[in-house]
């Protein structure tokens, strides 16, 4: 059946019902694993997406989905392209106020977990918690308040070049601790089978919503985007896609507590995409 989908997903991206007159909106996202990165056969969130944003703009609008290292779209936003940036939040883009871009509504909450070993579990209540301690980080990415601590020589920070490496390098106990966003742990622990193994911490070290950034140049993208939420939400291989990653558990404006729900697998419960 997925590679069924990616193939009819990829001659629609490729063709569309209507190519004249559409605007071409690129869509940018710099995660490379689950849940928000670009798989091949086409069967992840954010080409989902993209393939019915353009299906139900009647002609008007064409979402194209890449992935971009995360330097690599600061420089060409700072340059002036005009893309939409998903899954992501305005304090990293340094726009508190929501003025430098045009930001949708939050379309799905996110939690940054501290993880590390039962037998060595850490119990965070702040980056003090971490002094002394091996950290796993991922390069490229800022953790505020433990990267200050990490230039004091408090931490030691040793970076990977993702989440899931980090995640083997804990189980094999090279580093003491790491932070992972809730969604890809929960994917993690789901199908490496090692909850048992875990320690989560009930506080996280940020809890955020995620948005689609929308460059100023796309005149009423923004606003397109927040009308078609509900319906994706109706999409089948969307939901699916939702259980899969344990994204499906969160309701509006409703956070999970912190480690009673490890290692319980994706739960088929109703998740609403609009906050």
């Amino acid at each position: 059946m997925r590679s069924r989908f990616g193939l009819a997903l990829m001659i629609w991206l490729l063709l569309g019902a209507d190519s004249r007159g559409e605007t071409v909106a690129p869509v940018w996202t710099y995660y490379t694993s689950p849940p928000y990165d670009l798989h091949g056969d086409g069967y992840d969130l954010t080409t989902i997406m993209c393939a019915e944003l353009t299906k139900r703009s009647g002609g008007k609008w064409r979402f194209e989905p890449q992935s971009l290292p995360r330097k690599r779209i600061d420089s060409y936003l700072e340059r002036g392209d005009q893309a939409v940036v998903v899954w992501v939040n305005p304090s990293w883009f340094g726009d508190m106020d929501e003025t430098r871009y045009d930001w949708t509504r939050g379309v799905a909450p996110g939690r940054n977990e501290i993880v590390s070993l039962k037998t060595q579990p850490v119990e965070y209540t702040g980056p003090e918690s971490l002094i002394g301690k091996s950290f796993g980080g991922v390069l490229g990415h800022r953790y505020v308040g433990i990267d200050e601590l990490v230039a004091e020589g408090l931490i030691r920070r040793e970076d990977a070049s993702s989440f899931s490496s980090n995640f083997g390098k804990l189980l094999l106990r090279r580093i003491d601790v790491t932070m992972i966003p809730r969604e890809e742990l929960f994917y993690l622990m789901a199908n490496e089978r090692v909850g048992a193994q875990l320690y989560v911490s009930e506080k996280p070290h940020q809890k955020y919503e995620r948005k689609m950034l929308v460059t100023k140049g796309l005149k009423g993208v923004r606003d397109y985007m927040d009308s078609q939420w509900d319906a994706l939400n109706e999409h089948p291989d969307w939901r699916h896609l939702l259980q899969r990653y344990g994204l499906d558990q969160f309701q509006a404006r409703k956070w999970l507590p912190g480690p009673a729900v490890w290692p319980a697998p994706a739960r088929s419960a109703d998740y609403a995409l609009s906050f």
